[in-house]
């Protein structure tokens, strides 16, 4: 799925680097420091990646990869780097070794969606309701749910996670799991990008539901084999015949390969199995209008509906399905994927007639894929001229878009909502119409400085844009190159930089507090001295303790799950609701004795219990749990859903 969106969690780090210029996950500009010199040939391509991949491999621990470049009528190059199977030194080549494309699986889904529509069977703007078994409400205020809006994203799904992959061989049915797993509808108006597998994975669906067969076996039958795809596949488990051929999944060369094969429920989302020549016979279709060797899939003037800007932001555009961006000077258009293992972009130029693949096998992927494209579009594509519109910046500019912002690739309702806080990003000015951009968790980081180039709009490393809009002279939000993600600037109740802090002190006063109590308790015993006099006071004591020891171990659960969650998506699942239920339960616990404390505090000073130290300390450990206590709550680790 979309690099950024299948790991949810990891995913919106990535966002967050490509943002701020350290991965181009999906790439926008990228610097050119002078006209191409090479010819785009099979001699040159090997002689440049050969020795750029192999030591990309040897240096970021990746297991494998494939790269496929067509141009024209053929394809020009197709290799495979590495190992499909490191312990068993299975080499991992283009023609018959299966890859996880991830989110270019959703090209697949938009072409089936449009042939559809060319047979009438389907309606761009027709509420998806009257294609469907279950009903998506519209809220009040909102717009109904479209093809349209789901193919650009702009449903307003809130951000779905759970089921997203599976361990088990077998998914779900695809409609039972859109059923149950609805999610609400952030910006329900309809103009706000906010990417979602589960609004891809609806279309999916519908397209299932009007062809009257399972998406797999329709896009098998109208997509995949007409263009002679015969080493691709949606089906999960994988075909007899294709199941030995499959990739072994790694995070790192180094480590043992995943022990199962990567099951998405979003099927149409992502589900994509298919070796790299596989995938270059699909850019050539697309570079022919949507034939290839006698067999078309969709019209030409379907296939360029398809790739013209349907939605257009001051950073960069994207027609349906395909998003657009720019190397060098050459229009380019296509999608990104990303699963636990696997990381591949697809990009095509019609009007050059060039597509690139790239797909690698490894977590450390990311900023690999980034500087092959860059470096691919260095050497063989023309330059981006230099600016000459004399635009001139305003020094207040900086100054009116500084801030921290969110993803609107979020969720507001469930405990994923985490996700948003962590990633939140931090604009601030830098100077001669300058700001600087980077992750507003950790402001100690380097961060990256964007120059202003036009009105609000900033440029930086490789080209990349960031565009801010707002209202009545208000900057309130920003957009990327990609046009699926927004930033909207938080409230300063949500911002990371008073969060953490205040969440951290307070944690230490909770643990400081737990490691005190055994050392004065020592203490006490070799002094003969008692607890307190009062047996209220004693119980006051250790209710306030138990309290505390109850909301560490939600904080420390919660980090627990957030770690593990990142590293293994499959535990997100049905699995995981008793644990979780008892999570929600520790921390309403947490939430309601956090009043007690506040109540055992006052009697503290009302009652002058103690001296004055300890009075003071009760203070502080009511304003500790309740502080907590309202992280719990806001965060929604005091949570009532089990649909996240």
């Amino acid at each position: 799925m979309n690099r950024a969106m299948l790991q949810h969690f990891r995913r919106s780090a990535l966002l967050l680097a490509m943002v701020t210029g350290f991965t181009s996950l999906s790439p926008s500009l990228f610097a050119q420091e002078k006209p191409f010199t090479h010819e785009l040939s099979t001699a040159d391509l090997g002689a440049f990646l050969d020795p750029l991949v192999r030591d990309q491999l040897a240096r970021l621990k990746i297991a494998g990869a494939v790269v496929v470049v067509v141009k024209d009528d053929g394809i020009l190059f197709a290799r495979g780097y590495g190992y499909a199977d490191v312990e068993k030194k299975r080499p991992m080549t283009a023609d018959t070794t299966l890859v996880r494309p991830g989110s270019i699986s959703k090209l697949f889904t938009g072409v089936a969606v449009m042939q559809l529509v060319e047979q009438g069977k389907l309606d761009l703007d027709r509420d998806v309701n009257d294609y469907l078994d279950f009903h998506i409400p519209t809220p009040e205020g909102g717009v109904p749910v479209t093809l349209r809006r789901l193919m650009t994203h702009r449903a307003g799904f809130e951000e779905h996670i759970k089921g997203l992959f599976s361990a088990n061989r077998v998914p779900q049915p695809l409609g039972h799991w859109l059923a149950r797993s609805l999610p609400p509808r952030l910006f329900p108006a309809g103009d706000v990008p906010a990417y979602s597998n589960y609004g891809m994975a609806l279309a999916g669906y519908i397209v299932e539901r009007a062809a009257g067969k399972p998406y797999a076996d329709y896009v098998a039958e109208h997509v995949l084999l007409p263009l002679g795809m015969v080493h691709a596949t949606f089906r999960q488990p994988l075909p007899d015949e294709l199941a030995p051929l499959v990739a072994n999944g790694y995070s790192r060369s180094d480590r043992k390969p995943w022990p199962f094969f990567e099951t998405i429920a979003a099927s149409p989302a992502g589900a994509l199995s298919a070796a790299g020549i596989d995938m270059g016979r699909f850019m050539l279709a697309l570079l022919h209008g949507g034939s290839l060797d006698g067999s078309r899939v969709l019209s030409a003037e379907g296939l360029a509906f398809m790739m013209a800007p349907h939605v257009t932001t001051p950073a960069g555009s994207m027609g349906l399905v395909f998003f657009e961006t720019r190397l060098g000077a050459t229009r380019f258009v296509g999608h990104g994927g990303g699963t636990m293992s696997f990381f591949s972009d697809l990009l095509v130029s019609p009007e050059l007639g060039v597509g690139l693949f790239v797909s690698y096998d490894g977590r450390a992927s990311p900023p690999a894929i980034s500087d092959l494209i860059q470096a691919f579009a260095q050497r063989y594509l023309p330059a981006r001229p230099a600016d000459i519109n004399g635009f001139t910046a305003l020094a207040a500019d900086p100054t009116a878009v500084a801030g921290v912002y969110q993803g609107s690739r979020r969720a507001d309702s469930t405990i994923v909502r985490l996700n948003a806080l962590a990633s939140e990003i931090s604009i601030r000015p830098a100077g001669d119409a300058m700001i600087t951009v980077r992750a507003a968790a950790w402001p100690f980081a380097g961060g990256q400085s964007f120059q202003e180039v036009g009105e609000l709009l900033f440029r930086g490393p490789k080209d990349s844009e960031i565009a801010f809009e707002g209202v009545s002279g208000h900057v309130t939000r920003l957009n990327v190159g990609v046009p699926f993600w927004q930033g909207q600037r938080v409230p300063w109740y949500l911002d990371i930089r008073l969060v953490a802090p205040v969440v951290i002190a307070s944690v230490l006063i909770v643990v400081l507090t737990l490691v005190a109590w055994p050392i004065a308790a020592i203490v006490r015993r070799r002094r003969g001295r008692g607890w307190s006099e009062e047996a209220s006071a004693r119980r006051c004591h250790l209710v306030v303790r138990l309290i505390l020891i109850l909301q560490l171990a939600v904080i420390v659960a919660t980090s627990v799950l957030y770690l593990v969650a990142t590293t293994n998506f499959t535990i997100l699942s049905d699995a995981l609701d008793p644990a979780l239920v008892a999570l929600y339960a520790c921390a309403w616990l947490g939430v309601l004795g956090s009043f007690i404390t506040l109540w055992i505090a006052c009697q503290f000073w009302w009652r002058r219990i103690g001296g004055l130290w300890a009075r003071i300390h009760h203070a502080l450990i009511a304003a500790s749990a309740i502080t907590l206590a309202w992280f719990f709550l806001n965060w929604h680790i005091a949570g009532t859903t089990l649909n996240y």
